[in-house]
C-alpha cells in the first residue's frame, strides 16, 4: 500500500507542513481527515511575509523548529483533538522534501527520533512514532505532486542542487526572484561582491565563482558550482 494511501486509511488528523517562505510548498491533499496546516521556518520570514501569511491562513498553525515558537499551540491543537475523540490518534505528517517534517516530530516528541538533513528528501521510509500517549505520528518522506519544473521545485526547497540538470539557468530565476523580492544589495552583500543595480544576474554568478574562487581547468570559471551554490544556500535559509 502507498504511503498516502495508508495516511489517508490509517490517520485520524493531517498534517500539511509547507514553508512558510513559500505557499507553493503547500502540498495539495485532499481528504476527508481533519487536517492542520503548519507553517515552519518561519524565523526566516519578513515580518511582512508572516503577517500576510496570517491574512490567508487564520487558522494555520505557525511555527519555528530550529526557537521552538509555535510549538505550544500545535501541540495544543492535537491534543484539544485527542481529548474530543476520547481515544489516542495517529498523525500522519505530509509535504515536500526539507519542509522540516522530522524536524516538527522531533520537536514535539523532545528528542531526536527521526534522522533530521538539510538535504532535500533524506528521511528514509515510514515510522509511527509516539510524541504522548495519545498522540501517535506517521513520519512520511516527502512527496512531490505531479511533474513540475527544476526551478519550481528550487522554488519549493523540493530538490537538492546536486540533483538538477542545469543548476546555471534555475540559479539564473532564482537571482531574479531574491532581487526583486529584497533587493540587488542585499544578495550583493551576502556574497561580498560588487554589483550595478541593473546586475544581470549571469553576471552576478560569474563575480561569485570568482569572489570563492570557483575555477575549472584552463583557469574557466566553474559557473555552475557556484549556482549550486547559491541555490543550496537559499534552501538552508542563510540569505536571509
Amino acid at each position: 500500500m502507498r504511503v498516502l494511501d495508508r495516511i489517508k486509511k490509517e490517520c485520524d488528523v493531517i498534517l500539511r507542513v509547507a514553508d512558510a517562505r513559500n505557499i507553493k510548498t503547500l502540498f495539495p491533499f485532499k481528504t476527508g481527515k481533519k487536517t492542520i496546516v503548519v507553517f515552519n521556518k518561519i524565523d526566516l520570514c519578513s515580518v511582512g511575509e508572516l503577517e500576510a501569511l496570517h491574512r490567508k491562513y487564520r487558522t494555520a498553525v505557525f511555527l519555528s523548529t530550529r526557537t521552538g515558537k509555535g510549538k505550544g499551540r500545535l501541540l495544543y491543537a492535537l491534543i484539544t483533538i485527542a481529548k474530543r475523540e476520547k481515544r489516542p490518534i495517529r498523525v500522519g505528517v505530509i509535504g515536500y522534501p526539507n519542509v522540516g517534517k522530522s524536524s516538527i516530530i522531533n520537536m514535539l516528541r523532545g528528542r531526536r527520533s527521526a534522522r533530521v538533513s538539510p538535504i532535500p528528501g533524506e528521511t528514509k521510509g515510514v515510522q509511527w512514532l509516539r510524541i504522548r500517549d495519545d498522540v501517535l505520528m506517521y513520519d512520511t518522506p516527502g512527496v512531490i505532486a505531479g511533474k513540475k519544473d527544476e526551478q519550481e521545485l528550487v522554488s519549493a526547497f523540493a530538490i537538492a542542487p546536486e540533483n538538477l540538470e542545469y543548476a546555471e539557468g534555475t540559479a539564473v530565476e532564482l537571482i531574479r526572484d531574491i532581487t526583486r523580492k529584497y533587493g540587488m544589495q542585499k544578495l550583493c552583500s551576502f556574497y561580498k561582491i560588487e554589483c550595478e543595480e541593473a546586475e544581470s544576474p549571469e553576471n552576478i554568478l560569474e563575480k561569485i565563482a570568482r569572489r570563492h574562487g570557483m575555477f575549472m581547468k584552463g583557469g574557466r570559471l566553474d559557473v555552475d558550482r557556484a549556482a549550486k551554490k547559491v541555490i543550496r544556500e537559499w534552501q538552508q535559509g542563510k540569505m536571509k
